[in-house]
């Protein structure tokens, strides 16, 4: 279950785990000033802790999609009530004894709420990015649980260099081929050079083929802090 996601904007720790992951389709976004500095939990231990879901109602229930299999009746949607259905949120939540419909598979106390701003998609083609480095601000992507493709969105879990006072923007554009993706940072003249984590998502559902139940390799593309064009990939398939 893909849970526990940060988003922030300020000097922390790097995450130095590079894991391989398999992913289906799914997301989360970006928003500039989410403080993650809680307490953090391994994905898929019980009990609650930080998660990240696509906000949603059904029959007049508010409930939250965790992943592909797993969602979250919210027992208080007063904690919610401002949120839109469909928009990708951060929280802390803890693990109810409620009863939850039948659509749901779990049920959750919100302790708070946040939305995720959502990056921008370039479906641009041919030309857009060349086999040379430097176009875009440089960034690290961070391959460990936070960096993911669920629910229709990429989401990247990245290291820039930044003073904290200046807003970034992240562009995901597609390639010439349908799996290859450029993730592009704009610092926006922002010289600091404090190490900084965030994540960013993108909604992709339009621009990833349908594989036919088949699993593909997605690229990803981008220029890293050492001003190298680097690489990494994606497993993907459709979700039944």
């Amino acid at each position: 279950m893909t849970r526990y996601f940060t988003r922030f904007l300020r000097p922390v720790a790097l995450l130095a785990s590079v894991t391989c992951l398999l992913f289906q389709v799914s997301c989360a976004k970006a928003d500039y000033g989410t403080d993650v500095s809680a307490p953090q939990q391994d994905p898929g231990v019980s009990g609650g802790g930080l998660a990240i879901g696509t906000l949603r109602s059904r029959d007049g229930v508010r409930f939250i999609q965790l992943d592909d299999r797993s969602a979250g009746y919210v027992t208080d949607p007063e904690m919610v009530r401002e949120i839109p259905d469909g928009t990708r949120v951060f929280l802390e939540y803890r693990s109810s004894l409620s009863v939850f419909p039948d659509f749901c598979t779990e049920s959750l106390e919100v302790l708070w709420a946040t939305p995720i701003e959502v990056g921008s998609v370039s479906d641009v083609g041919s030309g857009y990015y060349d086999s040379s480095p430097g176009y875009g601000d440089p960034l690290d992507v961070l391959t460990d649980w936070m960096t993911s493709l669920e629910d229709g969105f990429l989401t990247v879990h990245y290291s820039i260099p930044a003073s904290g006072k200046v807003q970034h923007s992240f562009t995901l554009a597609r390639g010439v081929s349908p799996l290859d993706f450029f993730l592009l940072h704009d610092a926006h003249g922002d010289a600091g050079t404090s190490v900084t984590e965030g994540l960013v998502c993108f909604p992709v559902t339009d621009l990833l083929p349908d594989t036919e139940g088949e699993t593909v390799t997605l690229s990803l593309y981008f220029t890293d802090t050492q001003h190298k064009l680097t690489s990494l990939t994606i497993d993907y398939r459709n979700p039944k």
